[in-house]
């Protein structure tokens, strides 16, 4: 599988508590909170733009803070829209929960719980921590073919992703 090394992620959005980017065939999201308007949009936005400018499946991973908040009932219904939209094309989705104790545990355990009962046709699998949920996510490209972003890519880019939006909420 070729990598990507040295090319720049597209970043599609950013506010003070969600980042959007685009690396290869992946759509990377980081958040500090739940969805709001304004990025669910540029989210529906950027996965449309990865299935029409990409050949071949398309991967997700989703990092999101444990001190954040579970999305409301029109976020989910959003989400669960987009993700169908583009089942067909989808390799993986990954959800990394940062953080640890009861809050970090249980907010893993209902994506889990949501995972399994949305019956996506693709595998779907929930982390404590990004380099074990890319690790995953890059061995489900792999195992497709996919010639994208290397976990270690991924990873870089979170990094440049948390360190945008905590720059930004430091700002507001």
């Amino acid at each position: 599988m070729a990598s990507l090394l040295g090319k720049r992620p597209d970043l599609i959005y950013s506010d003070s508590d969600h980042c959007v980017s685009l690396l290869g065939n992946v759509i990377i999201s980081f958040s500090l909170q739940p969805p709001n308007p304004s990025y669910l949009k540029a989210w529906t936005k950027a996965m449309d733009h990865l299935v029409e400018s990409t050949s071949g499946p398309i991967a997700i991973a989703t990092i999101i803070d444990s001190r954040s908040r579970p999305p409301d009932e029109t976020s989910k219904r959003a989400i669960r829209a987009t993700v169908s939209k583009h089942a067909a094309r989808t390799c993986a989705f990954v959800y990394v929960v940062e953080g640890q104790g009861f809050a970090a545990a249980a907010m893993r355990s209902a994506l889990s719980l949501i995972s399994l009962t949305a019956r996506y046709p693709f595998p779907q699998k929930v982390f404590a921590n990004v380099p074990a949920g890319t690790a995953w996510l890059f061995q489900r490209m792999e195992s497709v073919a996919v010639t994208s972003a290397t976990s270690r890519e991924i990873g870089s880019t979170v990094e440049t992703m948390r360190s945008r939006v905590k720059h930004l909420a430091t700002a507001v």
